[in-house]
């Protein structure tokens, strides 16, 4: 159900069946010396599909380029400015709802991505209200729970050793690259215990949202036990997550665009 891999004539027929296309958004950054800089999109596209297969929706091209100036002093990240994505991702809703999808789903795997997301969301409305300015004809829905929480599922207490240790390349995370891209992901690279678990710096103000360099925050790229990772916890992290955002895009294709408003 890619939008690339089909024929035009194809896509036009598949608006007949779905009008909800989802948009796999990743990013391009360090994740530590075992994992991939494109991870993130791995991962977001290997989820895409796996809900696309239980409830019909459309595939965007999956999204690399973002948001990311928190990890600018990494090595290998590419730091899209924001405003730049909020206007990516409006032209790309727009595309899609001329050519017949107008319930978009943007699928967050990489965060902070989420706020250029929302920001769309605030422009579209005010937009709406706007005599001189007509309404865009689509509804853009943002699918943004990396922790699995909003779904009922919470991976740092079923596949962090020891729960609590979750974050940026950690074990949950590596699994799911492993399940996503196995060929890309090298455990061998980590360092051996104790020194192999990522140091991360807490933040001061651990109540307030602020920014903090990635380096101080995880001078090694990554949190957690990666080396714990497994393709089979991969997978079975993505399959509760595919179950789970499933049934939310079955929600958007029942929607009417007019509610809520």
């Amino acid at each position: 159900m890619r939008w690339q891999e089909m024929t035009g004539d194809k896509v036009r027929a598949f608006a007949e069946v779905t009008d909800v296309a989802l948009l796999p958004v990743g990013c391009v950054e360090m994740h530590g010396p075992h994992l991939p800089t494109g991870c993130d999109a791995y991962i977001a596209e290997r989820l895409a599909d796996m809900i696309a297969a239980r409830e019909p929706c459309i595939v965007l091209p999956t999204l690399y380029y973002n948001v990311g100036q928190m990890q600018r002093t990494n090595l290998a990240t590419i730091a899209i400015p924001a405003d730049v994505v909020v206007s990516l991702y409006e032209a790309i809703c727009d595309e899609a709802a001329r050519n017949g999808f107008h319930k978009i789903a943007i699928l967050i795997c990489h965060g902070s991505s989420e706020k250029a997301a929302y920001h769309l969301q605030d422009l579209l409305f005010e937009r709406s209200r706007r005599e001189d300015c007509p309404s865009k004809p689509y509804k853009v829905f943002v699918l943004y729970d990396l922790r699995g929480r909003r779904l009922g599922i919470s991976w740092d207490d079923l596949w962090e050793t020891p729960p609590g240790k979750g974050g940026h390349g950690s074990e949950s995370e590596t699994s799911m690259a492993m399940a996503a891209r196995p060929s890309l992901v090298h455990l061998d690279r980590l360092e051996p215990l104790p020194e192999g678990e990522g140091e991360v710096h807490r933040q001061t103000i651990p109540a307030a949202d602020y920014q903090v360099d990635f380096v101080k925050v995880a001078p090694k790229g990554y949190c957690g036990w990666p080396h714990l990772a497994t393709r089979e916890k991969g997978e079975e992290v993505l399959t509760q997550l595919a179950d789970g955002w499933a049934k939310v895009i079955r929600q958007i294709r029942d929607f009417d665009i007019e509610d809520d408003i």
